[in-house]
């Protein structure tokens, strides 16, 4: 009985439930799905360039840089969530540090 009396009292429409996809940064593995596809598809090209030219063993080089520079985003990450946004605005508006700032 108490359910449905619940039921009953909510406007339709007017309650909905917030995704994650909104207030949170979609990721992959960890790291931010943009920066993590871009790393792996560029390793993986040149990994595949490293096979065609000098055979199996050396080119398992460019897969550990792969897991450095993929464990180095999601440090990166982990630090600060909007951290390549951060790097953009300095690089881009050239912001002064905090002490030069005044």
């Amino acid at each position: 009985m108490m359910a449905r009396r619940e039921q009953t009292q909510r406007i339709l429409g007017y309650e909905a439930p917030i995704l994650r996809g909104v207030w949170e940064r979609p990721q992959r593995m960890g790291a931010p799905r943009l920066w993590s596809a871009l790393w792996l598809v560029l390793c993986l090209w040149i990994w595949l360039m490293m096979m065609t030219v000098v055979g199996f063993t050396v080119s398992l080089i460019p897969l550990v840089v792969w897991a450095l520079g993929q464990g180095t985003l999601i440090w990166l990450t982990k630090m600060d969530a909007q951290w390549d946004d951060l790097m953009f605005a300095h690089w881009g508006r050239r912001y002064k540090a905090f002490y030069e700032a005044g």
